[in-house]
């Protein structure tokens, strides 16, 4: 990963040797790698540390900077979003398992997999509790807001909105961010992702 590679030399004079030490990869791949950050201007020589034999370069960034889609290894500029979130997806996904696990055992039923056809013809899925006889179908999401249970929800869905309704949603959830955007002292951590984009079809 471009981004694991520079990580070492923000703000920091790091060798090759010390740089592929810490993201833990061959001398040879990092070598490589800061061939291709000096020639697109992202790492600058700033100096030699001294050894017996041959002093080794050394190397930094600046604290901030522009990384160039040329040198990165993917094929298409639309995959940007997956590599630079993905980590933050699968810890945003295994937290709000982890709040369903706790809530469904609060309701004292499994979880499994919902499958169902929206009004708009869209098919949806959810992880939920079989509802219990006579209970609607949507009543663990119900139960989610009262406050016993853990604070947390998932939502996706496909919206048909003009571009009116489309920015006014967007303006929404930026304000939304901004209102609980304060830190708390005494507060605890939770994992927030806010996202629309209109929808590009597969394939």
């Amino acid at each position: 990963m471009v981004r694991a590679s520079l990580a070492p030399f923000l703000g920091a004079s790091r060798t090759a040797q010390d740089a592929a030490h810490e993201v833990g990869v061959p001398l040879t791949t990092m070598t490589s790698r800061i061939r291709q950050f000096v020639h697109f201007g992202l790492l600058v020589r700033v100096g030699e540390q001294p050894r017996r034999g041959r002093p080794m370069p050394l190397y930094r960034a600046p604290g901030s900077l522009f990384i160039p889609f040329d040198v990165t290894p993917l094929e298409s500029d639309q995959q940007l979003g997956d590599v630079l979130f993905q980590g933050a997806q699968r810890r945003l996904s295994r937290s709000i398992g982890a709040a369903w696990v706790e809530a469904a055992g609060r309701r004292g039923r499994p979880l499994g997999l919902h499958v169902y056809r929206e009004p708009g013809g869209h098919v949806s899925e959810n992880v939920e509790p079989r509802p219990a006889p006579g209970e609607q179908e949507n009543a663990f999401f119900m139960d989610l807001l009262s406050d016993e249970q853990p604070a947390v929800w998932d939502s996706w869905g496909v919206l048909y909105l003009d571009q009116a309704q489309a920015k006014a949603l967007q303006r929404e959830l930026f304000a939304l961010r901004q209102r609980y955007g304060g830190a708390l002292a005494n507060g605890r951590p939770y994992l927030l992702r806010l996202a629309v984009a209109p929808l590009q079809e597969e394939g």
